[in-house]
């Protein structure tokens, strides 16, 4: 259908409610002794992102806040760029500020928009709680604010798994911790550098929100410093049947260090340093010599040259 109106907004959203819902079908789980509906948009996203578009569209301009629905998944686009000190990296941390304030306020009044104006959260969640792709802003111009949200399966393992916690803490987990929850969900294992990447938050509240996690069970860290990773906590693998997959995260990689470092050996001629450990495996020095003691000690590395930079060679068998 194509449907175009100029009624007046509250009547065009409870329109526009109307012609979502024959576009936007729900899944049904089984959540302990209830069932709960899963729909394709969630939506308290479908309406935050409306009503960002018609408070932040530039009204000086000629076009109309379009909704298009189809296979793909959810678009919807209104004239006007991000307002001055917006943009693609910072949607989630810059202190919120409108185009039309009078109209924004006028839309917390009646409760169509968040009071804190952070509706560009409950966007995000909409999408991370169920486990699908992110909200996707990067078609948008400076003359045209585009948001898509892709019509995706939902991961019910990861949904099950965020509804717990927040049934366990008896709240809604963080903007921050969702992503970050996401993210590993999504890479498996990473750095505080890679979560920084992907999320555009700063380091100081990444590294601040995953301490928390830790604390909670959320997460798990290995390494030390720089060579730190994060994996989800044991009970999303748990949630997940892949108990296989997280013993396989947490323990092979250092069970296969020992091969690893006589495979780099061999390559180098029968030679490797406690350095070629620690850049092979990015682990620490301290870690690396008890690799390298443990190897000696079973007969398969000698010392070749002490000192500062010692040398290890391989015993031929």
């Amino acid at each position: 259908m194509n449907e175009e109106s100029n009624k007046p907004l509250l009547e065009l959203f409870e329109s526009y409610e109307t012609y979502v819902k024959a576009w936007n079908p729900e899944r049904e789980t089984e959540y302990g002794l209830f069932r709960i509906p899963i729909p394709e948009f969630d939506w308290a996203a479908f309406r935050e992102g409306l009503v960002n578009a018609f408070c932040h569209r530039d009204y000086t301009m000629l076009g109309a806040v379009r909704v298009l629905i189809d296979d793909e998944g959810m678009i919807i686009s209104n004239p006007g760029g991000f307002i001055d000190g917006v943009n693609l990296k910072n949607l989630l941390t810059v202190e919120p500020h409108g185009r039309n304030p009078a109209l924004a306020d006028a839309m917390k009044r009646i409760g169509l928009a968040e009071k804190t104006g952070r509706g560009i959260d409950r966007i995000y969640e909409g999408s991370i709680v169920f486990g699908r792709p992110w909200p996707d802003y990067s078609e948008s111009t400076s003359r045209n604010i585009k948001l898509f949200i892709q019509r995706a399966k939902a991961d019910l393992p990861f949904a099950k798994f965020i509804a717990d916690e927040q049934n366990r803490q008896g709240k809604t987990l963080s903007i921050y911790t969702l992503m970050i929850l996401s993210v590993l969900n999504n890479e498996r294992r990473c750095s505080l550098e890679r979560i920084v990447e992907i999320t555009n938050l700063s380091e100081n509240k990444v590294r601040s929100a995953i301490e928390v996690m830790i604390e909670s069970g959320l997460i798990e860290a290995s390494g030390k410093g720089k060579n730190r990773t994060f994996i989800l906590g044991k009970k999303i693998y748990r949630e997940n049947k892949e108990t296989i997959q997280y013993v396989r995260q947490t323990d092979i990689d250092s069970i296969r260090y020992p091969e690893l470092v006589m495979k780099l050996a061999n390559t180098q001629k029968g030679v490797v340093t406690k350095q070629d450990v620690v850049e092979l495996l990015k682990i620490t020095p301290a870690q690396a010599y008890s690799i390298i003691k443990n190897l000696k000690e079973e007969g398969k590395l000698e010392l070749l040259c002490g000192g500062k930079y010692s040398k290890y060679k391989v015993v031929d068998s």
